[in-house]
Order: structure tokens, then sequence, then C-alpha cells
């Protein structure tokens, strides 16, 4: 089966992306905060290559034969709030945050 046209140049975007997100960790004062942006944007960078393994045809994998979610390895120090203070941020200030979404060209 074909990977579907597209995905290439956008993981193509994406990996650099977040490759300076987590070179970005560095320069965090707290220590905690460093190494936790570096443990995500690690797990993320999986995440994504198993994507684009599955988008260019692998076998998947069972529940059972999958490697363990993130929330499985993410530390009991997580806070359980955090999810829900970023999709609040994402929902309502967007703008405040840095984060966009969707596509960087203007639509005609």
């Amino acid at each position: 089966m074909a990977k579907p046209a597209g995905f290439d140049r956008d993981i193509g975007y994406l990996m650099p992306f977040l490759d300076r997100v987590a070179a970005t960790a560095d320069t965090l004062p707290d220590a905690a905060a460093r190494e936790e942006l570096k443990r995500l944007m690690a797990e993320e960078k999986e995440r994504w290559a198993r994507i684009q393994q599955l988008l260019g045809g692998a076998a998947g994998q069972s529940a059972s034969e999958a490697a363990p979610t993130v929330g499985a390895r993410a530390p009991s120090s997580a806070p359980g709030l955090a999810r829900a203070h970023a999709d609040e941020i994402n929902r309502v200030q967007p703008r405040q945050a840095g984060l966009t979404v969707g596509s960087l060209k203007r639509q005609s």
C-alpha cells in the first residue's frame, strides 16, 4: 500500500521542529522542566517515527504487543492537570502561548 501523499513533507518539517523544541529545553532555568521537556520530545519523536512506519505500510501491533503508553511511562509526579491546562491555553489563548495548528500558508 502506498503512503498517503504529503505526509513525507509534513513529517520532514515536524521532526526538525521537535528537535528545536528539545534543544530549547537547555535554556530553561528549571532543571526539572528541562528534563521533562527533553523526555516529552523524545517520546513524541518515537510516536511520530512509528506513525511514519505505519503510513509506510508497516504491520500494526495489537494493544498487548504495543509499547507502554506515555501515561504508563510518565513519572507519578507528573501533574494530572497539565493536559487540561494545555487544552485551555490552546483553546482560549493560542496567540499568547505562541502555538499554531494547521497550515502556515495563507488561505486564498
